[in-house]
């Protein structure tokens, strides 16, 4: 009997990790931040944290992040055969629109301008607004058309515990609160009416508001600054409400909503590391180098079978090269599909680029999308 409180500590984790997904209505997505960074170095890594554009990583790397200050940041995405289809409307040309939108999925999200807060010494904050839009086929002649619009807030602390010699060994500990809101209008329409859509239809769509809260918990082992381990568990307890209005008006003129429903974001636990050799001693180009290999969504396979992907989709690799303490060369592979990017510190304000592949389905190469991000930030 002396194993007994081991089993109610197995149960009690059980609970909190399954419980929240079956008495909810539906899964929610992950708060996301947009960035052509993380993009390019195959997707989000546990280990990095060189500032702001790490804030939803790993909690654990707001010890040892140097102090950045986010002022402002315009990232802006475009997902599928978005020039396709911006060609189309330009020429006047719609003769391919049923080829064009059979089996469809394009999108445009924008970051900003919004993008405040900070990073460094333990501490991250931030408050970023989003804009989400999308085109999906639902049928043979059928498109959903979704837009919405998110802020997100999040503030969390890490610290570190003493573990021998302090400038070989660092173990940090993380914490991240997170606060979402988000109104999303959608609605179905057929492909050879999606010229006829307006502001209208959006005005009259269905309308989506849901509030969320959540809180990650973050890990980080370094070794000498030059090898780091780390292990994040995304939204640990993440509940959602969601309001549905008959229209934006509805929302904004104060009606009751039509129905209520609860919703979860899956628990999700990444493991990752990173080796960065030291060139400061060495007089080259080369101001520094990073290779990152994650392994994302660890459990899913457990906790949310009916999501569960092939092992190779949670795979995220990637590098970073800084030449000259201002260019930065990125590439990756994501889902296994390639990724690469450049960055530009100019002092005042940054560029950053990226183009990669994401996979909408739950197995390799079936339905593969391409996408490319532009960003701009203002950072000191």
């Amino acid at each position: 009997m002396k194993d007994k409180p081991y089993y109610v500590i197995y149960i009690v984790m059980l609970f909190t990790f399954i419980s929240p997904a079956l008495f909810a209505d539906t899964y929610d997505n992950p708060v996301e931040y947009i960035s052509p960074v993380s993009s390019a170095v195959g997707g989000s890594h546990v280990t990095r944290n060189e500032g702001f554009s790490d804030l939803f990583n790993n909690p654990a790397g707001f010890k040892s992040a140097g102090e950045e200050i986010s002022l402002a940041e315009l990232n802006l995405g475009l997902k599928g055969p978005v020039f396709d289809i911006a060609n189309m409307f330009v020429t006047g040309d719609y003769s391919n629109i049923t080829t064009i939108f059979q089996g469809i999925y394009a999108g445009l999200d924008l970051l900003g301008p919004v993008s405040f807060g900070y990073v460094g010494d333990g501490l991250g904050v931030g408050i970023l607004s989003s804009s989400l839009g999308s085109v999906s086929s639902t049928g043979p002649l059928t498109v959903e058309v979704n837009a919405g619009e998110e802020i997100a807030l999040s503030g969390g602390y890490a610290f570190r515990v003493p573990v021998g010699d302090p400038s070989v060994h660092k173990l940090d500990f993380g914490m991240l609160l997170k606060g979402t809101f988000r109104g999303t209008v959608s609605f179905e329409e057929s492909v050879l009416n999606i010229m006829n859509v307006s502001v209208d239809s959006l005005l009259n769509a269905d309308f989506d508001f849901m509030i969320g809260i959540g809180f990650d918990l973050g890990v980080m082992y370094t070794y000498r600054n030059i090898f780091t381990a780390g292990l994040t568990a995304h939204d640990v307890y993440s509940p959602s409400i969601h309001n549905l209005y008959d229209s934006p008006m509805s929302f904004t003129s104060g009606s009751s909503p039509v129905s209520t429903t609860y919703g979860i974001t899956p628990f999700r636990l990444d493991a990752g590391v990173m080796y960065s050799p030291d060139f400061s001693e060495l007089n080259l180009f080369i101001s520094s180098l990073k290779l990152y290999a994650d392994y994302r969504d660890i459990f899913d396979f457990w906790l949310y079978p009916a999501q569960a992907v092939n092992p190779v989709l949670h795979l995220g690799i990637g590098t970073e090269v800084t030449l000259l303490e201002i260019l930065k060369v990125r590439a990756g592979l994501n889902q296994g599909l390639p990724a690469a990017g450049l960055g530009l510190d100019l002092h005042y304000f940054t560029l950053n680029a990226a183009m990669f592949g994401t996979e909408l389905s739950t197995e390799p190469g079936l339905h593969p999308v391409y996408n490319v991000q532009i960003g701009l930030e203002f950072r000191i």
